[in-house]
């Protein structure tokens, strides 16, 4: 660890407008980590701080995790905090990587997530908790929605996303081939049409399409088998997160998984 003796007061700073970009996504390959538990977290998944900005006058053994360590006043970084109220200390790190989707699979107990096109970072964030909390052995993200490694799907996930195996994906016949080819069969989940949850059986590996807030999936699921959440009352359709949770430890249950 190294520190810094001045205090930064301006948002001019060029450490700081620094930070302000990693944080707004505009730094390919690094990410930024805000608050006491998430920056925890990450040190637990094996993730080396680069900086830890810190303010001013608030101690932390976290720091002693940080390559460098930078103080800053409370309104500084009240200013480029992607909270309401800023914690206090952020870090900033390089991107985990992403594995090869081969990488996420476990022999006959394997369990995939793949999301196609889920566009709330937060949501994606909370699939990715359930897919840990489920027992999947990875999680496949596809290019075109919000992208894993964001401030607001990592503070989502609770840390999952720095836990579980992460593969990010340029298409969707990609990782239908990849999964193919590694004998895994694919279920998508669907509003309506599908088989009930409670019918699934499946003895070997599985992956579960999950589709985007509005509905849409890939032209490539249309080749898969359909599940679908049996709905009493007047209700449409489940929040993404919600439906994908229930699916996820379902396909747990009978399949892929340890929940």
């Amino acid at each position: 660890m190294s520190g810094e003796n001045e205090v930064v007061r301006s948002a001019k700073n060029a450490r700081i407008q620094e930070l302000r970009s990693v944080l707004a996504g505009r730094v390919p390959g690094r990410i930024a980590l805000e608050g006491e538990r998430l920056i925890a977290d990450a040190v637990r998944a094996g993730v080396r701080l680069e900086t830890l900005f810190l303010a001013e006058g608030l101690e932390t053994p976290l720091a002693d995790a940080a390559q460098h360590v930078i103080r800053a006043t409370v309104a500084v970084l009240q200013g480029v905090s992607r909270l309401e109220t800023s914690p206090g200390l952020i870090a900033l790190a390089d991107t985990p990587a992403t594995r090869p989707i081969e990488d996420l699979l476990r022999g006959a107990r394997s369990l995939v997530c793949v999301v196609c096109g889920v566009s709330d970072p937060g949501n994606l964030g909370g699939i990715a908790r359930s897919a840990e909390a489920a027992g999947a052995s990875g999680l496949v993200v596809l290019a075109g929605g919000a992208r894993p490694f964001t401030d607001k799907a990592l503070r989502g996930s609770m840390g999952s996303l720095l836990r579980l195996p992460v593969a990010y994906a340029a298409s969707a016949p990609e990782v239908a081939a990849a999964l193919a080819r590694s004998g895994v069969r694919s279920f998508v989940l669907e509003t309506r049409g599908g088989s009930g949850l409670e019918a699934l059986a499946v003895p070997g590996p599985l992956a579960l399409w999950i589709g985007a807030e509005t509905g849409e999936l890939p032209a490539e699921c249309a080749a898969f088998e359909a599940l679908t959440i049996p709905m009493a009352g007047a209700v449409e359709s489940l929040n993404v997160t919600v439906a994908a949770s229930l699916a996820l430890f379902a396909c747990a249950r009978v399949g892929g998984g340890e929940p």
